[in-house]
């Protein structure tokens, strides 16, 4: 077996993507999908900013 044999995927994983789909690519998607909504929830920089630029007194 040669390097190149290797690295490819056996053959049962291009039959399993070509019957059910890419699952690992469409996990990777959603989950950095959820990582960039996780991150734009927990964002709490503009928060802060209008503390700074909020007075109670006027």
């Amino acid at each position: 077996m040669n390097t190149a044999e290797i690295s490819e995927h056996p053959p049962i994983y291009d039959r399993l993507v070509k019957e059910r789909g890419d699952v690992l690519a469409e996990t990777r998607k959603v989950a950095e999908q959820t990582q960039a909504q996780a991150r734009q929830a927990l964002d709490w920089s503009a928060v802060r900013h209008s503390q700074r630029t909020f007075s109670a007194f006027g």
